[in-house]
């Protein structure tokens, strides 16, 4: 082989096979084949130059083939499935606990509104996240509490109490009261936890879009069953996860009958202590025109909380500084 020769040979046996770029090849023989082989085993068998020439030609074509048809990217550059990118938004870094206060104004559609003042504290215990979440301000609803375990295991239904400090009792969130609404906002119970349980929807993959100058994934998710519909209240919700940092800036919501019913929308994030956090959220109904927006501030991430806190007699307590 002159210098040529031997160049081209280098260079074909460098090429991808065809199982690298996700498409399944024959060659002359009914063969699955590299690429690098498109006319034999050329580090097996004598080919004279005008085969290998055929080949690299042969080579091309193939290629420019596979780019036209849009299947020539290599698996890691493949989009991932909706449910891979809810599982990413799941796992996402968030802190072994949290401490946070929180402003809710509540704004009905003709614009009246209330403002209410809560402190709230999260810890993960394994793979489970337990939450409790205090009302400190005003005096009529103040020292209200809401706990929560929100369990790994798909299994294992979570648990939610809610602690009513003018009947002195703690009631038991029940699966099926899930879907109703927390304290007239227009957060349900399951809203209130930081991401929906993943086994209750089908998730599917619906593109991307630009949400607020951010690149995002766009995934829909539908219920798994009708039970769940049922529970949950929506037929239908998209979520749009930022693909820099897999956090969810907006969602949309369908009720039982298909109509939209109420958007989510990050308004306000930034990194405390290195994690990506919700500083400002809406959420409106377009139904009811009723809003409700909650502004974080003062985080405290990994400040050591102890799980003794989250309990129901922690809740009957109240929050004391």
């Amino acid at each position: 082989m002159d210098t040529m020769q031997q160049h081209l040979l280098r260079c074909v046996q460098r090429m991808p096979t065809f199982q690298e770029v996700g498409i399944a090849a024959t060659d002359g023989f009914g063969e699955r084949i590299p690429l690098l082989r498109a006319v034999g085993a050329v580090s097996n068998r004598e080919l004279p130059w005008t085969d290998l020439l055929r080949c690299a030609q042969r080579i091309s074509t193939t290629l420019l083939a596979v780019v036209a048809m849009g299947v020539g990217a290599m698996p890691a550059t493949a989009a991932p499935t909706g449910l891979a990118i809810m599982q990413a938004v799941d796992n996402r870094e968030d802190g072994d606990d949290l401490t946070q206060t929180m402003t809710q104004t509540l704004i009905d559609r003709n614009g009246n509104q209330r403002v209410r003042h809560m402190v709230g504290f999260r810890k993960d215990v394994g793979k489970d996240k337990k939450l409790l979440t205090f009302f400190t301000e005003p005096a009529n609803i103040r020292d209200t509490a809401l706990l929560t375990f929100d369990y790994d295991d798909p299994s294992r239904d979570d648990d939610q109490w809610l602690y009513l400090p003018a009947l002195k009792r703690v009631r038991r969130i029940s699966s099926s009261d899930r879907g109703n609404y927390f304290m007239g906002t227009d957060f349900t119970f399951e809203d209130m936890k930081q991401t929906p349980e993943l086994e209750d929807y089908h998730w599917k993959l619906l593109g991307s879009e630009v949400v607020d100058g951010h690149d995002c994934w766009k995934v829909e998710g539908t219920p798994a069953s009708d039970e769940v519909m049922r529970e949950l209240g929506y037929s239908r919700m998209v979520q749009y996860v930022r693909k820099d940092s897999d956090f969810t800036i907006r969602v949309d919501y369908w009720d039982q009958a298909g109509r939209e019913l109420k958007h989510l929308h990050i308004v306000e994030m930034k990194q405390i202590q290195g994690i990506w956090t919700a500083l400002k959220i809406v959420m409106e109904n377009v139904q009811s025109r009723h809003k409700t927006i909650l502004e974080a501030s003062e985080q405290r991430y990994n400040s050591g909380l102890k799980e003794r806190m989250f309990t129901q007699r922690m809740l009957k307590r109240g929050y004391r500084r």
